[in-house]
Parts: C-alpha cells; structure tokens; sequence
C-alpha cells in the first residue's frame, strides 16, 4: 500500500481572459494517478473550510481515493495560480494563510503497524515551520518501523522560500532521511552545485537509497546507492501543458514498486521507466494535472 501525504490546492489557470479551477497539489496528484491505476493508495492533506475547500471536497467524494481530510481552523485552502507559455508552466502560490502544511503526525498512529507501506511525503510543506515539524515528526514514526519506507519528490519551488540557500540545507536534510527519491536535472545541480548527474547523485544518495531522475524529452534514470544505473528512453511528444508530468511518471514508478518491480533486474527497471515516461508525456497532452493519466491498460500495451 502507498500512503501519499502532502498538500492539496487549487490549480487556477489563468490565461489572461479566463481563470479555470482544478484540483491539484503534488502529493495528491500522485495519489490520484495511482487510484487510478487500480493500485492500494490512501491520501492525507488540509484544506481550509472554503468554497475552495468544498470544490476539491465534492471532487474526492466521486474519486475512487480514499482521503483523509484535515480542515484546519481559521485557515484557507491553498491556491496555485499557473499561468503557460508555449506550454511550459509559471506557477504563483497564494498560501498567506494556507490550510495545506497544517497537518498532524498522529494520522500515522492508525496505520497497520504490520503492512509494509511506501509513505510519499510532500515537499511544499518544507517551506513553514509547521510543516518542517510535521515532516520531522512524520519520519520519526516512519523510521521506527521496519516495514515502512520513505518516498520523497523534491519538487523544488523557489518562490515559497526566502532563498536558495535555505532551501538547499531543508532539502538536504528531507533527502537524507528517504529510502526512495525522485529529482529533476535542475534539482539535482541546485543541490550539489554538480551538472553532471552521475557525480550529483553519487555526492547525495546512501547506499540503502534508489532515486530516479526525469530528463523531460530525453526520458529517465533510474540509480541506486550501490552503483546501479538504468536509462529508459521515452517518445516525444509536444506539450500542450506540463503541469503534473513529473507527478504523473512518480506515480507510475511508485505503483509499479509496490507492485512488487524487480530491482535486481535492469530489463525489469528499464521497463517500468519506458513505461512512466510514457504516463508523464500522455499527462501533458491536457490542461491540468488530474485525470490526464493514461488507463492501466494502455500503459500496459507499452512493451
């Protein structure tokens, strides 16, 4: 079972003449990708008690997610303003007051101690106090059972802290405590000062670590702690919105891990890469970031 716990927002498009809701938020995303899928997901998130509260309220009460739902008091739900360019994304949050990063460890208490769990957490928490205390809080149970396993995206956004530099030793730290990792090139050079990844992954990841690498249209890496490296290749395609691509090839990596993928075997990891650059390129052939993902069946057909 996967357990995805982060923020929930509100993606409003906004193209100069009209502004279009949608649900979104990165850890949500890829619980709705992986529901989906028809995999074992459960979400956990904040919204505020709002009429944008209520929007994604009715939208996860016809999803096929479970959802925990906290509506901390006194605060609103979290927008993302996404503004495109030749299909290429801008983002501006407006989270003053956001509802997303006000979270309680405690939720993890009621998960079955026995089950071996994937628990992704989100990173857009990271950027306020009480969200570093949430993930800080939310490791310390997870490290505690051997059953369990952190999944990180870093999904670095640079307007939500007061510096890079900030940013860099809050990352450094969120990625030192995870068993699985997804960067982007841009990331992975931001946080090791390195362009060539080999030599940045091989400065940041532990040996108990496996990460996977997005390139856009080139495709993927796949590596792990103890030197192992696979490529899989992907098919272009002309973006019409980038929005929740790199959310939905997570997805279809962590669907595919807890659906038992072989690591020892590269024919295996270098399918299921070819398989969610797949899933992330079909997800930028619409607007928005949910319900953009191929079905299971397509995928499948992808050898």
């Amino acid at each position: 079972m996967i357990i995805s716990i982060g923020e929930i927002l509100v993606d409003i498009f906004d193209d100069g003449k009209t502004r279009t809701r949608f649900p979104g938020g990165a850890p949500f995303n890829v619980a709705h990708n992986i529901a989906s899928f028809g995999g074992d997901v459960r979400f956990y998130g904040a919204i505020g008690n709002d009429e944008d509260g209520r929007f994604l309220e009715d939208f996860m009460n016809r999803s096929k997610l479970p959802c925990f739902i906290a509506k901390p008091k006194g605060k609103d739900t979290t927008q993302a303003i996404v503004t495109l360019e030749n299909g290429e994304r801008n983002f501006r949050f407006n989270r003053k007051n956001g509802a997303d990063y006000i979270l309680d460890a405690s939720i993890l208490d009621t998960l079955d101690q026995k089950q071996s769990l994937i628990i992704h957490l989100g990173s857009l928490m990271l950027s306020e106090p009480e969200g570093r205390a949430f993930f800080q809080e939310a490791v310390r149970k997870i490290k505690a059972n051997p059953n369990w396993k952190i999944s990180f995206d870093v999904n670095y956004r640079d307007d939500i802290f007061p510096s890079s530099k900030d940013a860099i030793g809050i990352f450094l730290d969120a990625i030192s405590n995870a068993d699985i990792l997804k960067f982007t090139e841009e990331e992975l050079s931001l946080l090791t000062g390195k362009d060539d990844i080999d030599s940045a992954i091989k400065a940041i990841l532990k040996p108990h670590q496996i990460a996977v690498v997005t390139l856009g249209k080139e495709g993927s890496y796949f590596y792990s702690g103890l030197g192992k490296k696979v490529y899989g290749p992907t098919i272009p395609v002309k973006p019409v919105d980038t929005t929740g691509a790199g959310d939905a090839f997570y997805s279809y990596f962590l669907y595919s891990l807890d659906n038992h993928l072989d690591l020892s075997q590269d024919d295996s990891i270098e399918k299921a890469l070819r398989k969610a650059n797949f899933v992330g390129g079909y997800a930028t052939q619409a607007k928005g970031a949910i319900n953009v993902v191929p079905t299971i069946e397509q995928i499948n057909e992808i050898k």
